[in-house]
């Protein structure tokens, strides 16, 4: 699932959507604070400035020289190279905008690219639908299917560990996000935008370095999900000394101001509200802003974006900042979201799905594939070739951080990509970004 900001759009079945992560993605999310903005756009903390509008210096828009390919189409009379792909669909909860931005990236891959050496790319699909022994299925399907060189992964929150099981480190696995620590503890598997320890350790860079924060109020609501995801950025937290006053709430409480009240959000450098669904993202905003609090909010994932958000706060999404592991697809000042949307088009997908984080990480996956592909042999690239190219690759990562090291964490080697960026919205869909990206940093 996708840690990155998109617009504001129409809740519809994303409502329910989120009500179900909340309870099995707590520990990914986090939100938080520091001194307000001033009109000209500068967040201060005490004298620690946050410099605004920061273009992404490493954004990667040649998509010819990013993949290896030639510019042109494939030889489609030629055997295709094929590649699986798992995603989340097809039941009460699901992420099909992924597919649409995998199938549309193939799509430019074969028509733009010139495939695979001159061979079209192949997409074999498998979706899990709700129950995590649809990995299993899945697993069985690809590692099986002598044809697929390399399996990636698309928006999932359960089936991983399943299809791990049966690949046993057979193919290397291509993931973005990864909503577990395990999955970077497994044999062949190679994440590149970030799991639940990077995306916290960046936000603890981002309130030790830039922001300057001594001291957080968190709140958080009482279930063993997003207690578990309060304990992780605790521990980062207090790595670095900043001070922590955690306070859980009823998740069924609509009322939050008594809960930001104990936690010291009046008086703390930065708050963070751990949020997620519709209605603890309204009740989190409104107690903010009844409490007068001068810090900026800061956010994780797309959560409190939506319009059922904007709708219960009359009118608006909170204009708050948010922790990203991918560039912001809503923020259109970044060359590499230009370039994206360009190209996209160009490939069929729809403006629906283009502003989602789900298509767009899953765009970035496949070329990124791509690229390994070409660099292990072509038509005649094997599973372990690919994984070497996995694991050399050093960055840039398309729509993704500036610098990427597989292994650098020993204790999750398959974590590749740590690094996070800090966005600001500023209303009526539009964000801006505050920061480059940024080192994960405690522990």
């Amino acid at each position: 699932m996708s840690l990155t900001p998109s617009r504001p759009t129409r809740a519809g079945s994303k409502s329910a959507k989120l009500m179900v992560i909340a309870a099995t993605m707590s520990a990914v999310l986090a939100g938080c604070a520091a001194e307000a903005a001033s009109p000209t756009g500068t967040a201060t903390s005490g004298s620690t400035a946050v410099a605004t509008d920061q273009t992404n210096t490493s954004a990667v828009t040649d998509l010819v020289d990013y993949t290896g390919g030639t510019a042109g189409a494939a030889d489609q009379s030629l055997e295709p190279v094929t590649i699986g792909w798992v995603n989340q669909q097809g039941g009460a909860l699901g992420f099909p905008a992924a597919t649409d931005g995998a199938e549309a990236a193939v799509k430019y891959v074969n028509e733009n690219l010139g495939g695979i050496g001159g061979h079209p790319l192949k997409l074999e699909t498998c979706f899990v639908v709700e129950n995590e022994q649809d990995g299993n299925s899945c697993g069985l399907q690809l590692v099986n299917d002598p044809d697929v060189r390399t399996v990636l992964f698309g928006s999932t929150i359960t089936g991983n560990q399943s299809f791990l099981a049966v690949n046993k480190g057979q193919k290397p696995i291509l993931m973005a996000n990864s909503i577990s620590s395990t999955d970077a503890q497994s044999d062949n598997v190679f994440i590149y935008n970030g799991n639940p320890s990077s995306i916290f350790r960046g936000l603890t860079t981002y309130l030790d370095t830039v922001v300057g924060a001594k001291s957080v109020a968190l709140i958080y609501p009482q279930n063993a999900q997003s207690a578990d995801g309060a304990k992780v950025l605790q521990t980062a937290l207090d790595s670095v000394g900043i001070e922590v006053k955690a306070v859980g709430f009823d998740p069924s409480t609509t009322n939050l101001t008594a809960a930001a009240v104990a936690s010291g959000a009046s008086d703390a450098d930065a708050i963070v509200p751990l949020v997620s669904t519709p209605p603890t993202c309204v009740a989190a905003a409104k107690a903010l802003d009844t409490l007068a609090v001068t810090a900026p909010i800061i956010g994780a994932g797309s959560f409190c974006f939506t319009d059922q958000v904007a709708q219960g706060l009359g009118g608006d999404a909170p204009k708050w900042q948010q922790i990203s592991t991918q560039t912001n697809v809503a923020d259109m000042s970044q060359p590499d979201v230009q370039s994206y949307i360009d190209a996209s088009t160009t490939a069929g997908l729809s403006e629906t799905s283009q502003a989602t984080p789900d298509a767009a990480l899953a765009w970035g996956l496949v070329a990124t594939a791509t690229r390994f592909l070409n660099a292990a042999g072509g038509s005649e690239a094997t599973a372990p070739a690919i994984a070497e190219q996995a694991k050399s690759f050093t960055g840039p990562l398309l729509l993704g951080s500036a610098t990427v090291a597989c292994g650098a964490n020993t204790a999750e080697p398959g974590l590749c990509g740590a690094q996070t960026r800090v966005f600001e919205y500023t209303g009526n869909g539009s964000y801006t970004a505050l920061t480059d990206w940024l080192e994960p940093s405690g522990s």
